[in-house]
């Protein structure tokens, strides 16, 4: 019984210190606000802007030509409806 309430306790000492270990990264890799632009003002030239759900946006702008373009990309963030992308 000693033994495995010893295996236990190693066990989860190793899996919080993967854990701990593994998300230090992201604490260096916080998003500042100043950082992120609404998608509206990044493709100023789109005429649609369109919500896929889960953080993505799909944006249609035209070329020289007249032919309709689209491209999809990830919100960063969404602030009350409205979806951040990098600079």
């Amino acid at each position: 019984m000693l033994k495995s309430k010893l295996k236990k306790i190693v066990g989860a000492t190793a899996l919080v210190g993967a854990i701990l270990v593994s998300g230090s990264p992201a604490v260096n890799a916080v998003v500042k606000p100043e950082d992120l632009i609404p998608i509206r003002n990044k493709y100023k030239d789109a005429y649609q802007f369109q919500w896929n759900g889960n953080n993505k946006v799909t944006v249609f702008w035209r070329d020289s030509n007249g032919d309709s373009i689209h491209d999809t990309f990830d919100c960063v963030t969404v602030i009350d409806g409205t979806c951040y992308v990098y600079k």
